[in-house]
């Protein structure tokens, strides 16, 4: 596969904004395209990195790959947990066996950090235009060179961090070389052992002078597991805003230094919308929208507000880890499948080419899809109806004893006796054997009565219904959102002229695939029964979208047909 071929030919460069958390953002994407396959020989993925120059390395639980142009690099290492290109292309590895510094011309090397054993453990990387933040089991280390890692001392002794970001400093490393003339300002964010610091200080060529350590107030504490878990600690693109991800929730908040307060009334929160049993895991913003890349699929939207929405098959409904564009016109996502490009409708000469979508088929009720749904998962009421009866009627059946007994007997005797007759002795022997069988088989019933009024097994039963009711609420949770968001593309397609109106021909086009996308999803939930009901229906005429680019606007034309609306019936 031609991977640097693939980039240039498929991704056109996307407008970025300096000032606004989430970009202007442009025409809207067609799909995904897989790059790379992953996963093969034990390299299971688990980090991403971009460079300025387009290269790209995935971290994994062997190693890590890195591809420039077409040509893949591999590098054998403990398991990857972090990865990050410095701004002179230098690949930097967070590896749970020490942190190693990867020139594309030479090997991975090591590069010990000053803490002893602890600070092999690396758990994340932040890189800026002029530093690098690192977080280990011994403390957060900042360097500027790449050689020389001063930690930093922000509870005390060193302790274990988690999680770093860098809100960059106006540094220019070259007029400044082995002097202090001119220095930035930049501040370090350090989280670890359920605490988070702002380091602030003037930055230079030869490291940080620290100028000011504070502890800031956390928006929840984060030591769980699952939902409560710190999962990500970023920094928007424009610098203004730091980000504290949990698995369910962002809490965020502003970081400029005019407006910098760290009271704890000055954490924001936002609760997306995520699949049922979703974790967060990165937040990230790429090609004018904000993603969120969780366990169940890849998330956007236009705003961090939302509402947020699965992104195009098949990254929508994998499990994604991270998603980056680092250099513009480069969207990349890394999911368990793979790595995937976002492939944008871009402009240029569409003379001539012409989209015919035919309308969105009718769909049943929602009551009768969740009901099929719930029949073919077996979490129906009347299946737990029939469990607590089943239970109860145990009482009456009786458990069943059966025993066998067999008592065998045997006696031999021997006797051995003298007697004197008729002058002479004699000797007499007498045996006699005496042998008994006797077979025995009972059958024995045995009532627990006690059970009809209350059962032993009431617990587990209860138990493993709060289990049923919970996974119920989840697939109904997942129903509601394929059938909803379907009648919302249904509501969009239906507008009179896409074309002249607020939907452009492109985002027709991905919003059909996305809703036979979603009828698939809520067709299997069903077991084809959608599929089935839609073939007993009286035929409807439908109608399709034709619509035509010209050079002029590379928009399309007025539809020569709308899309007919649903009924109130059909929805």
């Amino acid at each position: 596969m031609h991977f640097w071929l693939g980039l240039s030919l498929i991704l056109w460069p996307q407008p970025r904004s300096a000032t606004a958390v989430v970009e202007t953002p442009p025409a809207f994407s067609e799909g995904w395209r897989r790059l790379v396959s992953l996963g093969g020989r034990g390299e299971l993925p688990g980090s991403l990195a971009q460079a300025d120059n387009g290269d790209v390395a995935v971290g994994d639980l062997a190693g890590v790959s890195w591809w420039r142009d077409d040509v893949r690099e591999r590098a054998v290492l403990p398991f990857v947990r972090d990865l990050a290109f410095d701004s002179a292309g230098v690949l930097w590895i967070a590896t749970e066996g020490g942190l190693y510094f990867w020139h594309r011309a030479d090997r991975p090397t090591r590069r010990r950090l000053p803490g002893g054993e602890a600070s092999n453990r690396v758990h994340r990387i932040a890189v800026s235009n002029s530093a690098m933040l690192v977080a280990t089991g011994a403390g957060a280390f900042w360097s500027t060179d790449g050689k020389i890692f001063q930690l930093l001392r922000v509870a005390g002794a060193a302790s274990a961090v988690s999680h770093v970001a860098i809100r960059g400093a106006s540094f220019d490393r070259s007029a400044t070389q082995g002097s202090w003339s001119h220095p930035g300002r930049a501040q370090a964010w350090v989280f670890g052992t359920s605490r988070l610091s702002l380091v602030r200080g003037l930055e230079a060529s030869s490291g940080i002078r620290v100028t000011d350590v504070q502890s800031v107030p956390l928006p929840r504490p984060g030591s769980g597991d699952g939902a409560d878990k710190v999962v990500d600690l970023v920094i928007d693109p424009s610098g203004r805003r730091l980000f504290f991800v949990f698995g369910d929730t962002i809490a965020w908040r502003s970081i400029e230094d005019g407006a910098l307060s760290l009271e704890p009334a000055g954490w924001r929160f936002e609760r997306p919308g995520l699949p049922p049993g979703a974790i967060i895991r990165r937040l990230g913003w790429a090609a004018g929208r904000v993603w969120i890349a969780t366990d169940h699929g890849l998330l956007e939207s236009q705003t961090l507000e939302g509402p947020f929405q699965r992104t195009a098959s098949p990254v929508g409904t994998t499990d994604c880890i991270d998603i980056q564009a680092r250099t513009a016109g480069q969207t990349l996502a890394l999911c368990r499948a793979g790595l995937f490009t976002l492939e944008s409708f871009g402009s240029g000469n569409r003379e001539g080419l012409t989209i015919s979508l035919p309308a969105l088929p009718p769909d049943p009720p929602l009551e009768e899809i969740r009901r099929r749904a719930m029949v073919r998962a077996g979490l129906t009421a009347r299946r737990a109806d029939g469990m607590w009866q089943g239970l109860r009627r145990r009482a009456f059946w009786p458990e069943v004893g059966l025993r066998f007994d067999a008592d065998l007997n045997y006696d031999h005797q021997r006797d051995d006796d003298q007697a004197f007759l008729s002058g002479d002795t004699r000797r007499l022997f007498d045996h006699t054997r005496d042998e008994g069988q006797s077979y025995r088989a009972t059958i024995e019933l045995d009532w627990d009565l006690g059970g009809v009024v209350y059962p032993l097994e009431t617990v587990d039963l209860s138990r493993e219904l709060r289990q049923v009711v919970s996974l119920r609420d989840d697939v109904a949770d997942e129903i509601n959102q394929l059938y909803f968001e379907r009648q919302t593309i249904r509501e969009k397609l239906s507008e009179p002229s896409p074309a002249a109106g607020s939907i452009e021909a492109s985002e027709v086009a991905r919003l059909h695939w996305r809703a036979q996308e979603l009828d698939a999803g809520l067709d299997a939930w069903t077991g084809g029964w959608i599929s089935r009901w839609r073939a007993s229906q009286p035929p409807d005429p439908g109608s399709t979208f034709h619509f035509g680019y010209s050079n002029d606007t590379g928009y399309a034309d007025d539809p020569i047909t709308p899309i007919k609306p649903m009924t109130n019936n059909q929805r």
